[in-house]
């Protein structure tokens, strides 16, 4: 996995604990289950579910919620008042 992410995303993370946690899960909607990521810099409950990726200066953990994963992640800055993460599945939003 390859992950792509902007400098601004890389300096957030480093002085947020240094890792990013990326977990993807199922949500059902009206036309059926679709994959999210959510991220996140603090420690996970279950840190051993999680795989650690390096993409280059960002430290990466997922955790899957199924057989496949993203390609190529990408994490963006979002957020107008307070700016968190984002992280999109190969450039979607979410993954039916």
């Amino acid at each position: 996995m390859r992950v792509v992410a902007s400098d601004e995303v890389g300096a957030y993370v480093e002085a947020n604990g240094g890792v990013l946690d990326v977990n993807a899960h199922g949500r059902q909607c009206c036309s059926g289950s679709m994959t999210v990521l959510d991220t996140s810099t603090r420690e996970p409950a279950d840190p051993t579910s999680y795989r650690a990726f390096d993409s280059g200066e960002l430290r990466v953990r997922f955790c899957g919620g199924g057989p496949t994963e993203p390609d190529e992640p990408v994490v963006e800055m979002k957020g107008l008042r307070r700016k968190r993460p984002v992280a999109y599945w190969d450039g979607c939003a979410f993954k039916i």
